[in-house]
Formats: C-alpha cells, sequence, structure tokens
C-alpha cells in the first residue's frame, strides 16, 4: 500500500542562528527552510526530540521553539513563542529568501565592461555617501569596491542611479538597477 507524502511548500532561506536552552551549552545552526509548521536547520549539535530551544536567527529574532524532527545533521522546530508578531517574521524571511535566490555568476545573460570613470559615489537611504570604484557593469546591476559593507537588501544611489545591493564581498558589493538600461546603453562611457 502506498502512502501519500503532504507537500508542504517550504522556502530556502540561510541565516546564522544561536540555539541554547537551560541543559545545553550554546550552538550555532544555519536554517535550512522555513514552512507554515516550522524551521528546519542544520548544525552539527543536534538536540532531541521534544526538547525546549531558544534559537535567534539573524533578522528574525528570538524565538522559543520545540523541536519536532531530528535526524543526522539536521533538526526542525515547531515555534511556540516569538519576540515579534510571527506574520512580521514569516514576511521578512521570505523577502530574505527572495533576496538569495540571484542567479550564479555563470548564468548572468549581460555582458560586463569596466567602464572609463570608475570613481562613483555610493549613498544610503540614510544619506551615507561612501566613495567607491566601479569594477563592472552592466545594464542590470553594478559592482562597486568599497572600504565599508553595506547589507544586502539596502537601497541606495550609485552616482545618481538607483539600485539595491544583492550581493556582498569583500571589499565591495554587488547591486542590481531599479530601472535597467537599455542595450546599448552600457559602453566605456556610461555614467552612473
Amino acid at each position: 500500500m502506498m502512502t501519500e507524502r503532504r507537500t508542504i511548500p517550504r522556502i530556502k532561506v540561510i541565516l546564522p542562528t544561536l540555539c541554547w536552552n537551560q541543559f545545553r551549552p550554546d550552538f550555532y545552526a544555519i536554517t535550512d527552510d522555513v514552512s507554515q509548521h516550522g524551521i528546519r536547520f542544520k548544525s552539527s549539535v543536534v538536540p532531541e526530540v521534544g526538547e525546549a530551544l531558544v534559537c535567534s536567527i539573524r533578522y528574525a529574532g528570538s524565538l522559543e521553539t520545540e523541536v519536532i524532527r531530528s535526524g543526522k545533521q539536521r533538526f526542525a522546530v515547531r515555534i511556540l513563542r516569538a519576540e515579534y508578531p510571527l506574520r512580521l517574521i514569516a514576511q521578512n524571511l521570505v523577502s530574505l529568501a527572495q533576496d538569495q535566490q540571484v542567479k550564479p555568476l555563470a548564468e548572468r545573460a549581460a555582458p560586463r565592461i569596466v567602464p572609463k570613470d570608475q570613481d562613483v559615489v555610493v549613498t544610503t537611504a540614510l544619506g551615507a555617501m561612501i566613495p567607491g570604484r566601479v569594477l563592472n557593469i552592466s545594464v542590470s546591476g553594478v559592482a562597486v569596491s568599497l572600504d565599508e559593507t553595506i547589507e544586502v537588501g539596502t537601497l541606495v544611489l550609485i552616482g545618481s542611479t538607483p539600485a539595491k545591493v544583492s550581493r556582498s564581498f569583500e571589499n565591495g558589493i554587488g547591486a542590481a538597477f531599479l530601472s535597467p538600461f537599455r542595450d546599448g546603453e552600457v559602453g566605456p562611457d556610461v555614467v552612473l
């Protein structure tokens, strides 16, 4: 006899997490995915089913949870209480998951060029002006070398061009333009 497995939509999101309870030393885990039933983690420490844990997930806050499944280097929890409303936490996690679904470098469709004038100022929504250097540019985005870090998801102006930080790397950012350029508008003489 075959049993039909329930298909529950799961959203892949990878975030660092610190977990603990009164009987166990603090340990780190990484979120694997979330669903309406809970959160699945990857970790070298695997708590027992039924164990209560506090899980502090970056960008989601602290959650009081109960372990509902455990296996080899994985465990899943059900959320019992949270410091923020669960609806807001879910919306934030979905948004972060979408931001993490960036195409790998090999799948880029638009060619990259290095402009003649590489100096640029990156302005954050809070008004911070950070000098940078354009590494490369395409019709859809730009890579900029910076001495300061800017969080993924931050809205910025690259020169006078609105963009959203889509990735962060050592000494720089990748940003997607909010309104991509048209083909033929990006060349060595482009000014942002």
